[in-house]
């Protein structure tokens, strides 16, 4: 991708989802340490971290992503041509974000992250352990 292109992805982004300001974490392509991208980035109130030189571990998030969907959509499912790959690249994306959980997001989805949903689902989900729990004991002790 191209400096602009980058930008251009961004702006949508911030388009989509107005009022969210994520970090940019980046490696270190002529792309993103451009004198403009570093001005447009100021501009829209991103902060950027670039990673370490040599080191895509530092980059492990995008590096765990990127690995989820080859081996969860391109790796498991024919692809009949471009617009049957973007679908179902799509498809698994969407899957990805907003229905799989993540152990590393205490079992939530990054879309419960990104709108706020954290305490409501954790909340939800104890009163449902707790439940649980006292109709196993009942079952066991008081039946």
């Amino acid at each position: 991708m191209q400096e602009y292109d980058v930008q251009m992805t961004i702006q949508r982004a911030l388009e989509k989802y107005p009022g969210v300001r994520p970090r940019l974490i980046t490696d270190n392509g002529s792309q993103y340490i451009a004198k403009d991208f570093t001005e447009y980035l100021r501009s829209v109130g991103l902060q950027h971290v670039r990673t370490s030189i040599a080191y895509p571990q530092s980059n492990g998030k995008i590096e765990r992503y990127h690995r989820t969907i080859h081996e969860e959509c391109l790796a498991k499912k024919s692809l009949l041509n471009l617009e049957d790959a973007r679908k179902q690249i799509a498809d698994t994306i969407n899957y990805y974000n907003t229905k799989r959980l993540h152990s590393s997001l205490f079992y939530l989805t990054p879309d419960d992250f990104l709108n706020n949903r954290i305490t409501e689902k954790l909340t939800i989900r104890n009163t449902k352990l707790r439940l649980a729990q006292q109709v196993r004991y009942e079952v066991r002790y008081a039946g």
